[in-house]
């Protein structure tokens, strides 16, 4: 059986780990007599070679993280949300937000093209046009399909009923808590 080929791969950003290095010159050190340096700089270098990715594989249905030997994360793209791209001092990075909450932050050699060939991918995978960046809780303005009810239209066609209001004298006041007051001020009906 021949194995899938990746749509594109990309190599981490930085080809040197510099914590293993400094892992393995403690470990050294420890070699020389101090045995708990010996353990400390293994366990720093272990962890340090089995967490810090080395190259990333976009496939058809998945996006595989590549760390130290044996250790491989596959990640399939029904369990991603969104992806983001963030802008920090030290360069550009791609976050991954999962459906579940949790995020992954990528940090490939050439961004924008890693960030187009996995939109790419995802719009194959989800078999729409993925172009724009969904975020949770908001509205999509592209290919909506018309709506028919009171609410905003999502991108999937739902639509957002607004919440039922509680007028229960045990019920919070729907705007300020403390006094039942609206603090815009008092309004005048059309």
């Amino acid at each position: 059986m021949q194995q899938e080929q990746p749509l594109h791969w990309d190599n981490h950003r930085s080809s040197f780990n510099l914590t293993l290095i400094f892992a393995l010159i403690v470990a050294f050190i420890g070699l020389l007599g101090q045995f708990p340096l010996l353990i400390i700089g293994l366990g720093v270098a272990a962890y340090s070679w089995l967490t810090n990715p080395r190259q990333y594989y976009i496939y058809r249905d998945a996006l595989v993280i590549i760390y130290g030997r044996p250790r491989v994360k596959a990640i399939p793209f029904a369990e991603i949300s969104h992806l983001e791209t963030l802008a920090l001092p030290m360069g550009e990075r791609l976050r991954i937000r999962m459906v579940n909450g949790r995020r992954f932050l990528l940090m490939a050699r050439d961004p924008e093209t890693f960030r187009a060939r996995l939109d790419e991918a995802l719009a194959g995978y989800h078999g729409e046009d993925w172009g724009g960046e969904y975020v949770e809780g908001t509205v999509a303005q592209e290919n909506q399909p018309e709506g028919n009810g009171s609410g905003p239209t999502t991108f999937d066609g739902s639509i957002d009923q607004p919440a039922p209001f509680d007028s229960s004298p045990d019920a919070p006041a729907p705007f300020d808590s403390e006094s039942g007051e609206d603090p815009r001020g008092p309004t005048t009906p059309y």
